[in-house]
């Protein structure tokens, strides 16, 4: 938990991603196109348009808490300087939360579940109603917590190098062929080993809770502030008389990457945020020094 003496929260940007009405509705052109398709889709037109009347009215009641907040949609921040605002609020679901803390790595971030009747929303510690409670009581009841980054550098066989954007809660490699083998020679600490599955995962105590969970079947979730990440070779081909060191560990450091395929490094779950792992290409994950600062409630 972060001891740091909280300043007054004044100004507010409220980050709004659209609902998938409003996509929908955009992408097939008319109502009447994307009720036909809704209808095929086990007439899901009801179930979706409820949700987008449930996300409007998140909207209307953080407008009641904020009058003088400014409310954009995530494509607008490239656009704005987000340095300015006090507190980011993103109302939305988890993949929502990680776009927008990505442009906020600076401020303090808080997620907002914009329908709790549809989603889960592990990363969100808000409802727009316990939003409007921590304003009347002056934001007495939050804590601010310290989420740890991943730095990921990549060296491409022509020798130029990139920093990608910081994950936050989970990173996928794999082959950009989902039919076809990952293959990488992974090294951590005074082990390497080459190895061939369907991809691999690193992910924080913030992405333990996803994807890595249904992997496993079982509970491995850990604390979203301790200061280290796990990485999960999923579906390792398994060698005869062969125990695997590197299939599923814990990293306080760093650990590389070798790629043999043509692959990618996913950020996140975000398309925006995919980037070329080529044959030959190094991948360098590391704890990151730098913290995301997180607004969450107080229980207990």
């Amino acid at each position: 938990m972060s001891t740091e003496k909280r300043k007054k929260i004044e100004s507010v940007l409220v980050v709004i991603k659209r609902t998938k009405y409003e996509l929908d509705l955009e992408s097939y052109g008319s109502l009447d196109e994307f009720k036909r398709v809704a209808e095929i889709q086990n007439d899901s037109f009801s179930r979706i348009y409820n949700s987008h009347l449930r996300q409007i009215q998140s909207r209307e009641e953080l407008k009641r808490t904020f009058p003088n907040g400014k409310f954009i949609f995530r494509e607008e921040l490239e656009n704005i300087d987000i340095a300015v605002y006090d507190l980011v609020i993103a109302l939305g679901g988890d993949n929502h939360f990680t776009y927008v803390a990505h442009h906020a790595l600076d401020n303090l971030v808080l997620g907002c579940n914009s329908d709790p009747e549809t989603s889960v929303g592990a990363l969100l510690s808000f409802h727009t109603s316990d939003i409007s409670k921590a304003v009347s009581q002056n934001w007495e009841n939050i804590i601010i917590e310290e989420w740890p980054r991943i730095n990921v550098r990549i060296e491409y066989p022509n020798g130029k190098a990139i920093e990608t954007f910081q994950g936050i809660s989970e990173i996928s490699i794999r082959n950009n062929s989902p039919d076809l083998t990952s293959r990488f020679l992974i090294s951590h600490e005074q082990v390497s080993e080459e190895q061939k599955c369907s991809g691999l995962l690193v992910y924080t105590g913030a992405g333990s809770t996803g994807w890595v969970m249904s992997c496993e079947n079982k509970d491995v979730s850990f604390d979203k502030q301790e200061p280290y990440f796990k990485v999960y070779c999923r579906e390792l081909r398994k060698k005869e008389s062969f125990q695997y060191k590197l299939d599923h560990f814990t990293v306080h450091n760093s650990f590389r990457l070798i790629s043999e395929m043509r692959g990618g490094i996913s950020i996140d779950s975000l398309a925006e945020r995919i980037y070329d792992f080529p044959p030959g290409a190094k991948a360098d994950f590391s704890v990151s020094p730098e913290r995301l600062r997180v607004v969450v409630q107080k229980h207990g």
